[in-house]
């Protein structure tokens, strides 16, 4: 059986069945049209859709290819660390691999135990665990903005999941209003334009995308003068960004009075799973109020286990020490790029954009990037506007110098090949050369 999971991209839905109707119309559109012509290309550049086979340490087999992992979210490289994996291992050896039950009804006793310790982390008196970080926004914004006369402001450069869960609450009756959170004279403008009974400012605490922080501190301020809740989607921030890995928050110096906080488990501390933190008496009226965990089951033992050692490494000296080592590869690495001409943030954040522009450039450059033993992510539209893709470097605790130096090589090596592929002339027979390469020769020849 293979393992390649490339959608087939030109296979038209048959039979006459309603479902059948409804995706050929879907088919029909322009996006997917468009989809379909790069879609032709991803196997080519097998940027889309790769599997990895293995991981030991941040080497990785992706499609067969051993190569360093520049695309993971493991910031502080504890998704190997010997504590998480013990942890993990015992629980299922104590608890087996299901968690018992609905957490409305019952559950394992190390669920609330996780909720306890994460409160302590990111400094707070409440929080709440679900599946994962789009779950929870499902259930929490509806639920505390679902009427008439609630307005939530979001962030125009605001992950998608937060713009998701605003959507829900608009079904129910909010307005939704986009707005700049760089320009805070129109921030304030939007703010009295839409008159409100309850409103929120949605933003991240690091963009996912342009790996730098948000002004929070300053955000907070202006919303407490407009009379809105502060609701950040942290989950690159937590683990890494506070002297104690607290997240955003605690960067910042802000408290909890007036701002709900979302978590990640599956990003700095290698488990899986997400949560909402708050003030006790909000998080005990989400817990019975929201869809977040009515409707669903709890985490798995292991993860709840693996989150709770993460958690007590991220509190630890060595914690401070892997924040410390991810912070100084993100400056030396951003410094070597800026050296090599690239635009790149500023900052100590583990992500690190690199544009690149046109989608299929974008798909080449990662592709080049891969063959030469780096993977980073491709971004390419409808993660970001059309004609803005990017590179997307994750950077962890546990990458070492001479890995970091290969990185900083292959994007020198890159900086020559951008300039050949950009030229329209031969940047498009040099794109059909590889793609012939790679479909009637093998994968293993293209972008060589």
């Amino acid at each position: 059986m293979s393992t390649k999971l490339i959608p087939n991209l030109s296979v038209r839905s048959e039979g006459s069945s309603p479902l059948a109707r409804l995706v050929r119309d879907r088919q029909d559109s322009p996006e997917y049209s468009r989809l379909r012509r790069i879609g032709g290309l991803l196997e080519a550049f097998h940027m889309k859709y790769s599997v990895t086979s293995q991981s030991r340490g941040r080497w990785a087999v992706i499609n067969g290819k051993q190569v360093i992992n520049f695309g993971s979210a493991n910031y502080l490289g504890l998704d190997q660390h010997p504590e998480v994996i013990d942890a993990s291992k015992d629980a299922i050896d104590s608890m087996g691999t299901h968690a018992d039950g609905a957490r409305g009804f019952a559950t394992h006793y190390n669920v609330a135990a996780l909720e306890n310790e994460l409160a302590a982390l990111v400094g707070t008196t409440g929080t709440m665990i679900g599946h994962n970080v789009n779950q929870i926004h499902a259930g929490v914004i509806p639920t505390l903005f679902g009427e008439e006369g609630s307005v939530l402001f979001v962030d125009r450069s605001a992950h998608p999941s937060l713009v998701q869960g605003a959507m829900s609450s608009k079904g129910k009756g909010a307005r939704v209003v986009s707005v700049n959170c760089e320009q805070p004279a129109d921030l304030e403008q939007a703010f009295t334009a839409y008159p409100f009974r309850h409103g929120a400012l949605l933003i991240d605490g690091i963009y996912g995308m342009q790996g730098q922080s948000a002004p929070l501190k300053s955000l907070d301020q202006i919303c407490r003068k407009a009379g809105l809740l502060l609701y950040v989607d942290d989950a690159h921030g937590v683990g890494v960004l506070g002297e104690s890995g607290g997240g955003a928050i605690e960067a910042c110096g802000l408290s909890f009075d007036n701002v709900l906080m979302i978590g990640s488990l599956d990003k700095a501390l290698g488990a899986y799973g997400g949560f909402v933190a708050g003030q006790k008496a909000v998080i005990d009226f989400l817990r019975v109020s929201s869809k977040v965990q009515l409707y669903s089951g709890t985490l798995q033992p292991a993860a709840i286990e693996g989150a709770r050692a993460a958690v007590r490494v991220v509190r630890s000296a060595e914690g401070a020490r892997r924040r410390a080592q991810v912070q100084e590869n993100s400056r030396w690495l951003r410094a070597r790029l800026l050296e090599l001409g690239y635009i790149v943030p500023g900052g100590e954040s583990p992500l690190v954009p690199v544009p690149i522009g046109a989608d299929m450039v974008t798909l080449m450059a990662g592709r080049y990037l891969f063959d030469r033993g780096i993977f980073v992510n491709s971004i390419v539209h409808p993660v970001v506007l059309y004609g803005q893709g990017l590179l997307r470097i994750s950077l962890t605790a546990v990458h070492d110098h001479e890995q970091m130096q290969q990185l900083v090589e292959a994007f020198a090596s890159l900086r020559d090949y951008l300039q050949i592929i950009r030229r329209p002339m031969r940047g498009s027979a040099k794109m059909l050369w590889e793609v012939a390469k790679s479909k009637w020769l093998g994968d293993e020849y293209a972008g060589l």
